[in-house]
């Protein structure tokens, strides 16, 4: 009976168990389905907002359709409204599209331009004065800070012999001597004042390089003071003296850069021709002091107008190196100093410098104006230069009567430079056609090797052009 008791009472309580456990579980499924009731609920909700952004996207879109529309109507009347337009343009005014817009710009830039005229006219004497008392003020303060040193050296290329018979036997025609000295240059020598009634007998050098004269000159005053006339002997006393020369160029080529306190010095080969510029004058103005007072002058001026002062000075050194070689090499002196600067590693700036200083090259940068300015005042200032006014003014009227000539050629006139060393000649350009523009020139030039007496070369420059000036 015990035992059925606690199987009954066993069997009692997992059916309490069971009860519990379905109450509990059935708790769980009505929460359940009381979520899913909830979820379902707002799953409706977005559902029907779904439906209606969808409608509200399908009207947007038949707006934005019917706005398409309207814009290709109004492209397409635009383009009609254009082409009618056009159209009506080109019968009024007889020109097609292309001709209306190059008329139409051709217009603008003509109204630009007097703009511009008047803006200038305007402006222009305001400039000028500001521009001359700034270059009044920087002359001033160069004036003060430099003293120009006078001197006018002058190798003079001759050597005088006291005995006429000596000159004679020793230089005279068909001279084995003479041969000798001159050999491997382009140096000429002539025996002056010989015969019985001469009173000065002297043998004259000319021609060539300058140094080749020098050399040519200390030999021969040796050989008339030594009175030493063998060909062997001679030949060394030339070479003597040429490597004298060689070493002594190239040191006052160095002395110069020192004087000018230039921070490098130039190749080997640009010192020599700064240094043979000694031998060298122009109007009788030593060349090598004459490039040293434009390097000096150059760099005070760039300093006065917060320039480069260092390239100033060193371009105003070498601007005139050409002047070395000009006996031999065809072109203007400037344009053998800007090859041989470039050559022998000189900057571009330095070069366009050089070249600018006589118009060889166009370069309108302030360091090339300085330098055209130092050259021009080292030339102009009293005692500087000389040449006889009555040779001068024979030979520009020499000059300009040679080139009126050709007025019948076309020549409407000309301007006469450095001294008569340049002509621009201006020519009509109804009657001179471009291709006819270097014969004219060739022309011009012969007539003048051919009837004017003219130290160094004459560059002609021809010139036609067509100007066209408005003024309102």
């Amino acid at each position: 009976d015990e035992a059925k008791a606690v199987a009954q009472e066993k069997n009692q309580l997992e059916e309490i168990n069971l009860e519990e456990k379905y109450s509990i579980e059935q708790k769980i499924l009505e929460n359940t389905d009381l979520e899913l009731n909830e979820k379902q609920s707002e799953t409706d909700k977005k559902q029907s907002k779904l439906i209606q952004f969808q409608k509200s996207l399908e009207e947007k879109s038949s707006e934005i359709e019917k706005i398409k529309n309207a814009e290709e109507e109004l492209t397409q009347k635009k383009q009609t409204m254009g082409s009618e337009y056009e159209n009506a343009l080109e019968q009024r005014s007889r020109l097609n599209k292309n001709e209306l817009i190059l008329s139409s710009h051709a217009e603008i830039i003509h109204y630009e331009k007097l703009d511009i005229s008047k803006w200038i006219l305007q402006h222009a004497e305001q400039m000028k004065q500001d521009a001359s008392a700034l270059a009044k003020r920087a002359l001033e303060n160069i004036y003060y800070q430099y003293q120009p040193k006078f001197i006018w050296p002058k190798v003079p290329f001759i050597v005088n012999f006291a005995q006429p018979k000596i000159l004679e036997k020793h230089f005279g025609e068909g001279s084995q001597l003479a041969q000798i000295l001159v050999q491997d240059t382009d140096v000429t020598l002539a025996a002056m004042g010989v015969g019985e009634d001469s009173l000065h007998a002297f043998l004259k050098i000319s021609a060539g390089l300058g140094l080749h004269k020098e050399m040519i000159r200390l030999t021969v005053e040796e050989m008339a003071l030594k009175n030493i006339f063998q060909e062997n002997k001679v030949k060394d006393m030339l070479n003597k003296h040429k490597v004298y020369l060689d070493k002594l160029v190239i040191k006052m080529g160095q002395e110069a850069c020192k004087e000018l306190r230039l921070k490098t010095l130039p190749h080997v080969e640009i010192l020599k021709l700064i240094g043979s510029l000694n031998y060298r004058t122009s109007h009788r103005q030593n060349q090598y002091y004459h490039s040293l007072e434009v390097a000096t002058l150059a760099g005070l001026i760039a300093k006065e107008l917060n320039l480069d002062a260092e390239c100033a000075r060193r371009s105003g050194l070498l601007h005139d190196i050409g002047k070395v070689l000009d006996y031999k090499i065809e072109g203007s002196h400037a344009v053998i100093s800007g090859d041989y600067a470039l050559r022998f590693g000189e900057n571009e700036e330095i070069v366009d410098n050089i070249l600018a200083h006589h118009d060889d090259k166009i370069v309108e940068t302030p360091l090339a104006y300085v330098i055209k300015s130092a050259d021009a005042l080292s030339g102009a200032r009293p005692g500087a230069r000389v040449d006889m006014e009555e040779g001068y003014n024979r030979r520009i009227d020499g000059i300009s009567g040679v080139v009126n000539s050709f007025s019948e050629e076309g020549v409407t006139g000309s301007a006469i430079m450095h001294a008569g060393r340049e002509i621009h000649v201006y020519v009509d350009s109804h009657k001179v056609r471009d291709k006819d523009i270097s014969l004219l020139a060739e022309s011009i030039a012969k007539k003048l090797e051919d009837n004017i007496e003219y130290p160094g070369q004459i560059r002609v420059t021809v010139i036609r052009r067509t100007e066209v000036t408005e003024v309102a």
